[in-house]
């Protein structure tokens, strides 16, 4: 049986699909030979969510298909609230008939009435089930149908819909016993009821899926950031994320992905592996077993944070934007707040940043040296000059991969990167906009001769390719991390590329360089509104960088 795990894209209208196909065994009810539905985007980032939600319904579909065929009945997700409706209007139709009924829905605690409703924990989904399970198992009884298993997501569901139609229920039966319904018969409480209950039901019917949800949030990122390559990763990235929710909580309305689901969406992301033969191309939860069964090392807590923080952004566009959920349930439940806590406990143990003495072995290495290059791939000058720039300036990959010849500048006797948005340009925050000034160890190692050497009309680093996603850094980038781990033999905590930004801080701060200095250089912004008036002195800046340690000269590059 063939079993596509990603998106299949049409050779000629270039749609993607999800395509599937169908167990011998459920061919006759299902009907067909292959479960193939169009996913109505060109754009992989959009097809990704979108094809994780049909794999969810293809499964449940298969799943019912073996039940019916066995003769068992399921309870699908759809009749949820038509049972709670049904047992409700129930419930109400006998108290018409005996008016002590309702006495079973009141708590009597010295001389005073209230409603167990009171005592339940409307977050806790144990507490909402112990509260009305035996009448969730008396209406299944009386419609023939077993109980879900918790890890069903239709159990949470059935929970919902009825603890929301007891809670009515007690509410009517508190209003009855205090005498507020002499002047309207039960029958029109239930009629009222129902309407409600059946209100709801269309509403929620109504409110769009995640996935639905991120599409609408992706078309709104791209008007108002403009279709950047930056904008265009930022919207993958946050695809990754709300499709691994997807994978692993089914692709829910909006109004159901509750505080304990965030929770648990959490807590399943520390679960998947980052490494191991075998895990490219599947699904989470396959993921997650192949880690709990191989023992694969799994995400670290700011890869889990990363995660939660994306599709933290899209549930509130759902709130603020959409309006379909009353509030953000990631932001409710304190779980940012608690792994930012976390993080930085974490952080404030492990240097994200290269030490001097990693620097050293990084720059008296043999790609330094003249003694190695790549065996196949091409990468120009860049993994020569990209991490020596990025040590003596703390500009991000991008910044430096994405680089015209024409952006290095002179102002007076000072030679400098001129940061900005252009044609295949983009920045992450408005502060990245900015003048950095070029150390002269920079200077000295023949940077400006180097760029002679290539177009002037062009990139400086004009032998790096396009990733659509990741931009002209993507090669670089895994190119380098290799080169530190197979040539370099380096054992460090800190990113191959971004840790020589915190490195570059951490040298400032320690070579007694203003804070405001270095946070001009890096295209940090302080936070204080005065800041944004004006423009940053390239003088001083150039100034302030002749306290900055010679690594160069330390790593033998320089005499």
């Amino acid at each position: 049986m063939t079993v596509m795990a990603q998106p299949w894209k049409h050779p000629v209208s270039g749609v993607y699909y999800f395509r599937r196909e169908v167990p011998e065994d459920i061919r006759s009810v299902i009907g067909k030979r292959e479960w193939k539905l169009s996913l109505k985007t060109k754009e992989l980032v959009q097809a990704r969510p979108r094809f994780a939600h049909e794999s969810a319904k293809c499964e449940q579909a298969f799943l019912n298909a073996r039940e019916q065929k066995a003769g068992r009945l399921v309870l699908l997700h759809s009749d949820v609230h038509k049972l709670a409706d049904r047992w409700s209007a129930e419930v109400i139709a006998e108290w018409e008939l005996d008016a002590e009924a309702p006495k079973d829905f009141l708590v009597f605690q010295g001389g005073e009435v209230s409603t167990a409703t009171e005592m339940v924990d409307v977050e806790d989904s144990d507490s909402r089930f112990k509260a009305v399970e035996v009448y969730i198992r008396s209406a299944l009884a009386k419609a023939m149908l077993p109980l879900p298993d918790r890890a069903d997501p239709v159990w949470e569901r059935l929970t919902q819909e009825f603890y929301r139609a007891w809670r009515d229920l007690c509410r009517v039966a508190l209003s009855r016993h205090k005498g507020n319904w002499r002047d309207m018969p039960l029958r029109e409480a239930a009629s009222q009821l129902l309407a409600h209950e059946n209100k709801a039901a269309s509403l929620a019917s109504d409110v769009p899926r995640l996935s639905q949800v991120f599409s609408n949030w992706s078309e709104d990122k791209l008007l108002n950031d403009g279709d950047t390559r930056s904008a265009r990763k930022t919207i993958s990235e946050f695809g990754s994320a709300v499709t691994r929710f997807i994978e692993l909580h089914r692709d829910l309305p909006v109004d159901q992905i509750s505080r304990i689901v965030c929770r648990d969406f959490r807590a399943n992301l520390f679960k998947i592996p980052t490494r191991g033969q075998g895990i490219r191309g599947i699904t989470a939860p396959a993921l997650i077993e192949k880690a709990a069964a191989e023992g694969l090392p799994t995400v670290e807590l700011a890869t889990v944070n990363k995660q939660l923080r994306a599709l933290s952004a899209v549930l509130g566009f759902a709130h603020q934007v959409l309006g379909v959920i009353h509030e953000n349930p990631i932001v409710a439940s304190g779980l940012i707040q608690r792994s930012k806590k976390a993080e930085r406990k974490q952080g404030a143990s492990e240097d994200k940043g290269y030490t001097l003495q990693e620097l050293r072995q990084i720059f008296s290495s043999p790609l330094f040296r003249g003694e190695w290059k790549p065996a196949q791939a091409d990468f120009g000058r860049a993994l020569y000059w990209m991490p020596l720039i990025m040590a003596y300036t703390g500009c991000r990959r991008e910044e430096l991969a994405q680089l015209q010849v024409a952006d290095v500048k002179q102002g007076g006797d000072v030679w400098f990167l001129d940061l900005r948005e252009g044609e295949d340009q983009s920045l992450k925050t408005l502060s990245s906009r900015r003048q950095v000034p070029l150390h002269s160890d920079l200077l000295e190692l023949g940077f400006l001769e180097y760029l002679r050497t290539v177009p002037a009309g062009g990139r400086a680093f004009p032998k790096l390719n396009m990733h659509k996603a990741n931009g002209y850094g993507h090669g670089f980038g895994r190119m380098w991390a290799k080169y530190l781990d197979k040539v370099v033999g380096l054992s460090s905590g800190a990113s191959p590329a971004h840790g020589f930004r915190h490195s570059f801080k951490t040298l400032c701060r320690e070579s007694e360089i203003p804070g405001e200095v270095h946070d001009w250089i890096t295209g940090h912004s302080s936070g204080n509104v005065g800041d944004t008036y004006g423009r940053n002195p390239l003088g001083r800046m150039t100034l302030e960088l002749k306290k900055f340690p010679s690594i160069a000269r330390m790593a033998g590059l320089l005499p």
